[in-house]
C-alpha cells in the first residue's frame, strides 16, 4: 500500500494513495480530528458503491492539504465524508487520496524513486512513500510490532502442540493406548 505523511487543515495525517479510487474520501473521526465536520455540505450525502457500499455524509468542497516537506505548498482539496461506521470498508482507513485530486494536482506515482510527484516544471516536488517501519500494523505496516513478543509467542505456541502430540494419545474408544 502506498502512503504519504500529510496534514489536512493542520492535522498530521497518513494519506492513503488510490489511483483507482474515483474521489478523496475521508472518515466521519478523521473529520471530526481534523475540525471539518462544520463544512460538510449535506447536499452530497448519499451511498457509495464500489467494491462495497457506504454511506456518504457530504463533501468538504475545500480543504487545506500540505504534503511533509512542503508545508509552504497548499494545496485545496474536495474530500468526500464517509460515516465511519458505514463507509470505506476498512475502519483504519481514514484518508484516502483518490484520482481526483491526484489529476488535480498533476500527480504521478513514481515507484522507480519509491515517491508521489505533485505537478511539473519549476513547481513541482516529490514526498516518499511511506515504509512499514512507519505505518501501524492495523495499516499494514511494522511500526509496534515486537518481534520478541511474536517469536516468544510462537515458541509458546509451537511448544504446547509438540506436547500435545508426544504426549499419549487416546484410542477411538476413549481408552489410553500406551506407546512405545
Amino acid at each position: 500500500m502506498l502512503y504519504i505523511d500529510a496534514e489536512v487543515n493542520g492535522h498530521a495525517i497518513q494519506a492513503f494513495v488510490d489511483s483507482g479510487a474515483q474521489s478523496t474520501i475521508m472518515s466521519s473521526k478523521c473529520a471530526e480530528r481534523c475540525g471539518l465536520s462544520h463544512l460538510i455540505d449535506t447536499r452530497f450525502e448519499g451511498t457509495a458503491v464500489g467494491v462495497g457500499t457506504g454511506k456518504i455524509l457530504g463533501r468538504v468542497h475545500i480543504a487545506e492539504m500540505k504534503i511533509k516537506g512542503f508545508e509552504q505548498n497548499v494545496l485545496p482539496c474536495t474530500i468526500t465524508i464517509m460515516d465511519s461506521e458505514q463507509g470505506l470498508g476498512d475502519k483504519n482507513m481514514d484518508f484516502l487520496l483518490g484520482l481526483d485530486m491526484l489529476k488535480r494536482h498533476r500527480c504521478n506515482i513514481d515507484l522507480s524513486r519509491n515517491v508521489l510527484q505533485f505537478g511539473t516544471g519549476t513547481n513541482s516536488f516529490s514526498t516518499p512513500f511511506l515504509h512499514e517501519k512507519d505505518l501501524s500494523e492495523a495499516k499494514g505496516g511494522t511500526q509496534g510490532f515486537d518481534a520478541d513478543k511474536s517469536n516468544t509467542e510462537l515458541e509458546e505456541l509451537l511448544e504446547e502442540q509438540e506436547k500435545k502430540l508426544s504426549g499419549d494419545e487416546k484410542d477411538g474408544d476413549g481408552d489410553e493406548t500406551m506407546q512405545g
